[in-house]
């Protein structure tokens, strides 16, 4: 079954909590200040709550995760963690019958307490006299693991990004007895070669989100 976000059919749930986990780093890959991370977070705020107000309208709260290249591997916050914690206040708030909690995730939902280093690395080039190369690790593992695990727990989830680095614990979940979930992201259905895979699986729903802000 798939759609867009805006023509999805309410799905009737007696569930009163969703979680959606969502590739911070992937939608908005390059912030250059907390103005940019702010307009990030408005966009992820506003398309996870028309897909879960469609897709579950019975449901009171949302589990914002979010993740991204959070921490250096010495345990250090990066500039964007700086920049997004102290505007997550902004969206816990009630809306429209939803409060929303983010997080800004560092750890598995499958070990809370273990917190997770190195989601942030920096790379030479092969020209060592190259500008150093950015580069989130083990970010998109995450994500489907803590995907899956939601999903199996009964929750309603929604995993938002425009990474086909994601596909595999999609199909991974296909395969299981888990609760219906969402794949948001910024791509049209069939925009993305292996879609058919999907598409045949009730518990899996390709949703369009357009609308990202772009810098």
């Amino acid at each position: 079954m798939t759609s867009s976000a805006v023509a999805a059919v309410a799905e009737q749930d007696e569930v009163s909590a969703a979680v959606a986990v969502v590739d911070f780093s992937n939608l908005c890959p390059a912030p250059r200040s907390d103005a940019d991370v702010y307009d990030g977070l408005h966009a992820v705020d506003r398309v996870v709550r028309q897909a879960v107000k469609q897709h579950w309208p019975r449901v009171a709260d949302l589990y914002l995760r979010l993740y991204g290249g959070w921490l250096f591997r010495n345990g250090r916050a990066t500039r964007q963690w700086e920049w997004a914690l102290p505007l997550l206040a902004d969206f816990h708030t009630r809306r429209d019958g939803l409060r929303v909690e983010p997080e800004l995730a560092h750890s598995s939902a499958w070990q809370p307490g273990t917190r997770i280093l190195g989601t942030f690395r920096t790379a030479r080039e092969a020209d060592p006299g190259g500008p150093a190369r950015a580069a989130q690790k083990m970010v998109d593992g995450l994500i489907v693991a803590d995907s899956l695990r939601y999903s199996l727990e009964g929750k309603p989830t929604v995993l938002v990004s425009d990474d086909d680095d994601v596909l595999p614990g999609l199909l991974a979940a296909a395969a299981r007895p888990t609760r219906r979930m969402i794949w948001l992201r910024k791509r049209a259905l069939g925009q993305s070669c292996n879609d058919q895979w999907l598409t045949s699986h009730s518990n899996i729903e390709i949703c369009h989100a357009p609308g990202w802000p772009t810098w």
